[in-house]
């Protein structure tokens, strides 16, 4: 059995695969709170030590008795530091400065820059600025510690998500495809069990007890219930219409003999013709039925064999170019000069294409009909349209059902069983039956499957 391959887009819209990523939002979620918060709390007490030691040093400094000493002082701590690290810096009111650094003073603030040739920090500074009596002490710490504890935070969040996001994503990936195999191979038994092959059923493979294969295994109990259904419903017509052409024969041929004792002035003599002709109309709708019923349950046929579509067309629009015509009817062809093939038997499609025609020449109101084949990329169309007034939309999937007819053709010979036909035919070959909008008129198209 082949195994149909799960498409890319199929995995990422999957059950797994979403319940995969809202886990990584949750838990990417729940890191960030918690990481974030502690982050934030970490942040604050490095800050506010550092301002607790710069506060305790600035005060060390205050009870310095003269502004000269205070000055020597500052120079001997601003030798020993890194300016990267801590900054010393003294503003006499007489202009002179000492320090590890430079700074000027905008609108209140004091703006640190370098001094001679010693670099700063790029991460910025905690800074204690305190009015002397004799100047300004400026002592300022780096956020370097903090700036790490950042990097730090921010490495461990990455190391906490990534194998989370891997994990939850690998696995749920892998349970995807695994599971979108399965889910393919439920759609395609449903796709051939909506095509109308009711032997289609769903093989879980070696696939434990789920929910996958709970569903399959419902979908092949619908499946053998639809069939039962569907046969039981077949053998009942075709039992019927078989028992009851046989009494409907006899009255054909009783009412003959009734029609070849009655003269041409005999009163009983159009009585007896309308019945002759009722009975006849009974019989071809019982000969449909069984048709209908032997082509649905032959199914595909084992003698099918490749035929040419273009040949087959043009074959029956000659054939009735002459009722056409009697008609009063353009009957044209649009057909390609190479031939069209298609896997089948020729005498059921030449009688689907029939029928297709004699649907138009008796409901197309005497428009113009085309009869045409064309070789699409997913398979041949056999097309049979006219401009007439057509069907409407809401009766398009009615009108195939047996004896069933528009309201406006009871009044018309026929017996509602010329689409159902046809769409018996289209099934037995794999092939779909639409009827469209042709803008005005009815486009019965028949779409076959691609030969290989």
């Amino acid at each position: 059995m082949n195994t149909p391959r799960a498409s890319l887009s199929n995995i990422i819209r999957s059950t797994p695969v979403r319940i995969a990523l809202w886990l990584v939002l949750v838990f990417a979620s729940v890191n960030l709170v918690t990481l974030g918060g502690a982050y934030v709390t970490l942040k604050a007490q490095a800050e506010a030590a550092i301002r607790a030691d710069l506060t305790a040093e600035i005060a060390g400094l205050d009870i310095t008795a003269t502004p000269n000493a205070l000055r020597r002082l500052v120079e001997v701590r601003a030798r020993a530091s890194d300016p990267r690290d801590r900054v010393y810096l003294f503003i006499g009111d007489d202009g002179l400065r000492a320090g590890n650094a430079d700074a000027r003073l905008s609108e209140g603030n004091v703006i640190l820059s370098a001094s001679d040739g010693r670099a700063l920090s790029h991460t910025g500074y905690l800074q204690e600025v305190r009015r002397l009596s004799s100047g300004i002490l400026v002592i300022a710490q780096s956020l370097e510690r903090v700036e790490d504890l950042r990097r730090t935070f921010l490495w461990l969040l990455a190391l906490s998500l990534l194998p989370t996001v891997v994990l939850s994503l690998g696995l749920g990936t892998l349970i995807a495809r695994r599971s979108a195999r399965r889910v393919e191979r439920i759609e395609a038994t449903l796709g051939r069990i909506a095509a109308g092959d009711l032997t289609a059923r769903y093989d879980p493979g070696a696939a434990g007890e789920d929910d996958l294969t709970r569903i399959g295994r419902g979908v092949n109990r619908m499946a053998a219930r639809q069939e039962a259904a569907t046969e039981a419903l077949r053998q009942v017509s075709a039992d019927i219409a078989h028992d009851l052409r046989t009494p409907l024969q006899r009255i054909a041929v009783l009412l003959d003999e009734l029609q070849s004792k009655t003269t041409e002035d005999d009163p009983r003599a159009p009585l007896a013709d309308r019945a002759r002709a009722e009975a006849d109309r009974a019989v071809q709708v019982f000969h449909a039925l069984l048709q209908i019923a032997q082509i649905e349950g032959a199914g595909a046929r084992a003698d099918a064999a490749p035929v040419d579509l273009t040949e087959i067309a043009r074959e029956m629009a000659e054939l009735y170019e002459p009722a056409a015509e009697e008609a009063g009817v353009t009957l044209g062809t649009d057909l390609p000069e190479t031939p069209v093939p298609v896997t089948g038997d020729r005498a059921l499609l030449g009688q689907a294409l029939a029928n297709l025609l004699e649907n138009a020449l008796r409901h197309g109101g005497g428009t113009p009909i085309t009869v045409s084949v064309a070789r699409n990329p997913d398979g041949p169309v056999l097309c049979v349209s006219d401009r007439g007034p057509g069907i409407p939309e809401a009766e398009r999937d009615l009108v195939t059902r047996r004896l069933y007819r528009l309201e406006r053709s009871r009044t018309t010979p026929g017996n509602g069983l010329g689409l159902a036909l046809v769409a018996a035919i289209a099934q037995a070959h794999r092939a779909t039956l639409s009827l469209g909008d042709n803008g005005p008129g009815l486009s019965a198209r028949l779409h076959f499957p691609s030969v290989d």
